[in-house]
């Protein structure tokens, strides 16, 4: 299987161990929340940075990625409080990795704060993506706004608790392959201490996904997901990617 750099979902791949920080509801049971394809309203707490890498196989609706395209990459940090105040987000877009590497690319800002009163986590967000483009990539996008309402209820199943991750939201660049607004919404579910699964509509298809990780590599996770799996758009792939973490940036 060859992997391709993913350009559509560019977005931090790191859902699954943000919420587990983020939502009281998930990191109290012990489970990993995931939600994969679409934007969420949470942002990364202050002082955590991350690094992740992403590839998705080859699809017919993206011809602009060239045969010895590789892997993308998005390098970020969290900083301020979105439980009492605004959190913000700020990430580095890479289009490659290896080819000609961080000749292309973007930078993505997101801002999440927490609803007061309510007994279940609730946040809001906008995220500006495609800002600051150079290379290549400047020539294909438009910057975008996205604005999401994400919660986290739980569910009881068999007479166990599980964390529920629930979002929807709209943007300007939602559709026809990022070019028209639309709405998206997905639900996911912590299933395990080390895994999660998720159903998302980004707009046009269907995307399902898993995050997990491993016990002894408690910095590290992982996710997968097969994007447009009804095959609505003529464009079904596989999208794998791994995130380190840290969540000592500034220290103390």
């Amino acid at each position: 299987m060859r992997l391709l750099a993913k350009h559509r979902y560019c977005t931090p791949p790191i859902v699954t161990l943000l919420l587990s920080l983020t939502a009281g509801a998930a990191f109290a049971q012990g489970k990993s929340v995931t939600l994969q394809g679409i934007q969420s309203a949470t942002v990364a707490p202050s002082g955590l940075a991350f690094a992740s890498v992403a590839g998705t196989t080859f699809n017919t609706q993206e011809q602009r990625i060239e045969d010895n395209a590789d892997l993308s990459g998005v390098f970020g940090f969290g900083t301020g409080n979105a439980e009492e105040g605004v959190g913000f987000q700020f990430s580095a877009n890479i289009t490659s990795l290896f080819d000609n590497f961080a000749n292309s690319g973007y930078i993505s800002l997101k801002a999440s704060h927490r609803l007061a009163g309510s007994r279940t986590p609730t946040y809001v967000g906008v995220s500006l993506d495609h800002l600051g483009q150079w290379g290549d990539y400047a020539e294909d996008y438009e910057p975008t706004v996205t604005f999401a309402v994400t919660s986290f209820p739980d569910v009881t199943l068999g007479g166990e608790m599980f964390p529920l991750m629930l979002t929807a939201g709209a943007g300007t660049h939602v559709r026809t392959n990022g070019t028209e607004p639309g709405i998206f919404f997905g639900a996911g579910i912590g299933l395990t201490q080390n895994l999660g699964a998720s159903f998302a509509w980004t707009g046009e298809s269907v995307t399902l996904g898993s995050g997990f990780k491993f016990d002894g590599l408690e910095n590290i996770t992982f996710t997968a997901s097969v994007d447009d799996v009804f095959d609505q758009l003529d464009s079904r792939r596989i999208t794998l990617s791994a995130t380190w973490f840290t969540q000592d940036l500034f220290g103390g």
